[in-house]
């Protein structure tokens, strides 16, 4: 799956555990199914950090830095 479809299925899980009345067993194995898209998007998140520190590294210059109010 993609981080998006992740998030998209980890916040439908969310809405139902928070909207219905579930029987324990299967709300025990939704919330285990969000834990571990959680851990998924984590797992992406990190790896997306690392990707972006990398090309940081290799350039000369900071890729990206906020103008200054006034600078064009």
């Amino acid at each position: 799956m993609s981080f998006s479809k992740d998030i998209e299925e980890l916040e439908k899980i969310i809405q139902r555990l928070e909207k219905e009345a579930l029987p324990l067993e299967e709300a025990m194995s939704i919330f285990e199914r969000g834990v571990a898209l959680v851990r998924s998007c984590q797992a992406y998140l990190a790896e997306a950090e690392q990707k972006i520190m990398l090309v940081s590294e290799e350039g000369d210059e900071t890729p990206w830095e906020p103008r200054e109010e006034g600078e064009n």
